[in-house]
């Protein structure tokens, strides 16, 4: 399979740069400071959008290797909107708080046609360890 131009990878590290600068504005400060006594899980989700935000580094250099990164933040965003944010609206409880998570989400949605798909599924499923054949 035809690897992606070199236009997507820039693209893709535009991507990457997009989230580390966003998270390092907004989400970053927060563990040297307030973490420590923010709710668990307000803590916990601080933690791990930081490591998003550092492994966003290895993206820049790295574009179709650190794909799975995207992917992540693709994932749980969809599933937010899918699970939190649609039965909100639907159901007319949708506060401001929803409302402006909502649209940091909205900032994802041009990486759905910014990941070359076809090239990273050939490469990554031609990738895959065969775990239930017999080695020998």
């Amino acid at each position: 399979m035809k690897s992606p131009s070199l236009l997507r990878l820039h693209l893709l590290r535009g991507c990457y740069l997009l989230l580390l600068v966003g998270l390092s504005i907004q989400i970053v400060p927060d563990l040297f400071g307030p973490v420590v006594t923010m709710p668990l899980m307000d803590g916990v989700v601080t933690a791990m959008l930081s490591a998003l935000a550092m492994l966003s580094i290895l993206g820049l250099f790295a574009p179709i290797f650190m794909l799975p990164l995207l992917w992540f933040e693709l994932g749980w965003k969809l599933i937010w909107v899918l699970f939190v944010a649609l039965p909100r609206w639907q159901t007319g409880t949708m506060d401001e708080a929803t409302m402006e998570v909502l649209f940091a989400c909205a900032f994802v949605v041009p990486f759905v046609f910014i990941v070359p798909w076809r090239y990273a599924i050939a490469r990554y499923s031609s990738a895959l360890d065969p775990w239930w054949t017999k080695r020998g």
